[in-house]
């Protein structure tokens, strides 16, 4: 669908005078189009409304959250009403429940925001100066050799020699290495690691043409070159995605916390935080072996492996992939989510030192947000979706009833 084509039917979407074919092909392409690009389009279709004047009614504004989840809930579980198309617009807050769903959840919020002629909130003010994303994507790589290159969006070229490869920075952001000599003549086997930071993202090309993306507060370990009969890479900390190239004779495996997932050609997710007590697996293409202490499961594509970092246990089930990978492509993705799973979440994104929570809190939340916004912008959303309220203090976050 091309983006004239998108923001017609957004457009005709929003003042609900939309075909019920058109409503149909619309919300199967929010639901299965890259978040990006319609996070995007939905933006601009919502700056259009404002435009000629459209506006929410301040009474669905009360209780949105618990409308809106009922909603999905109930077109996640009953078939038919997903075959129908005009059930999700009978009344226009069925509308919004509809692109919660797709992606846009505190785009609404925002959009009612503006339409109230609300000033930019405290919390953004207070945050401007306290936590904020890295103006530029970061990320250390450490060499053989213990030194480090601090790596940035504006840093292109040759980064070091070493073992007889050259590891450069292409134009993308992406770093890879190029073997200049066959092989290293002692027959050392060097190691580098490369590190994201909070607010950081990467992705680096391993020698052997493996892609690897790393998500904030990550580590991962690797040879300089593949010199031995299997491909080891150690995932160190955080979380990875990893587009394995294929080789029949050179296995490729990666260990994470005692835990071996045995890669044969594949797509795939790895997730250890530490504050998580967990190791999560998920298969997006191909097949992977995870085990531990003896134990071992396979998994096939939209499955995932949990090994229970305290005693050892591996539960596997069916994951949902897009959640999964939604820090790949730029968001975060709350799930039916209490506000401590959130503040856990972004608190690897965002730099925060410390949370404080004064009272009970009960509510969940569902949906997206773009991890390249504000975070004041996040609290502001939640604040419109259940009484509670967020303060920043320095690097400090309060949250209260």
């Amino acid at each position: 669908m091309d983006d004239t084509r998108l923001q017609q039917l957004l457009t005709q979407y929003f003042d609900n005078t939309i075909a019920r074919a058109d409503c149909e092909d619309l919300l199967n392409y929010l639901d299965e189009g890259s978040p990006s690009i319609v996070a995007m389009a939905i933006d601009q279709a919502l700056e259009t409304n404002k435009a000629a004047g459209s506006s929410f009614n301040p009474d669905r504004k009360k209780n949105v959250y618990s409308r809106v989840v009922s909603e999905i809930h109930a077109l996640q579980t009953t078939p038919t009403q997903q075959a129908t198309p005009h059930k999700l617009y009978t009344f226009p807050w069925m509308k919004i429940a509809a692109l919660f769903m797709a992606a846009l959840i505190v785009g609404i919020l925002l959009y009612e925001n503006q339409q109230s002629g609300a000033d930019t909130s405290s919390i953004a003010s207070e945050s401007e100066n306290s936590i904020t994303l890295p103006e530029h994507n970061q990320a250390i790589l450490t060499l053989a050799d213990g030194s480090t290159i601090l790596l940035n969006d504006s840093l292109n070229g040759i980064l070091a020699h070493e073992s007889g490869v050259e590891i450069r920075k292409a134009e993308d952001g992406s770093i890879f290495y190029e073997a200049k000599q066959a092989s290293v003549a002692d027959g050392t086997i060097n190691y580098n690691t490369f590190s994201t930071p909070k607010g950081s993202s990467y992705q680096i090309l391993l020698p052997d043409g493996t892609k690897v993306w790393l998500n904030t507060a990550t580590s991962i370990r690797f040879p300089v070159a593949f010199t031995e009969e299997e491909r080891h890479v150690s995932l160190l900390r955080g979380e990875a995605y990893f587009e394995v190239t294929h080789n029949a004779s050179k296995p490729f495996s990666v260990e994470v916390n005692g835990s071996t997932i045995q890669v044969l050609g594949t797509h795939f997710n790895v997730s250890a935080y530490a504050d998580e007590n967990r190791t999560t697996t998920t298969l997006v293409e191909g097949s992977v072996n995870v085990s531990k202490n003896g134990k071992t499961v396979l998994l096939k594509p939209n499955q995932q492996a949990v090994v229970d970092e305290l005693t050892g246990a591996i539960r596997q089930s069916d994951a949902d992939v897009r959640s999964v990978m939604a820090w790949k492509n730029g968001y975060f993705r709350f799930d039916d989510e209490s506000i401590e799973g959130i503040i856990n979440k972004i608190s690897r994104w965002y730099d925060i030192d410390a949370v404080e929570y004064e009272g009970e809190f009960n509510e969940r939340f569902t949906g997206t947000f773009q991890r390249s916004k504000n975070i004041a912008q996040l609290f502001s959303y939640l604040e419109k979706l259940a009484p509670i309220r967020f303060e920043i203090k320095e690097r400090r976050v309060v949250i209260m009833k």
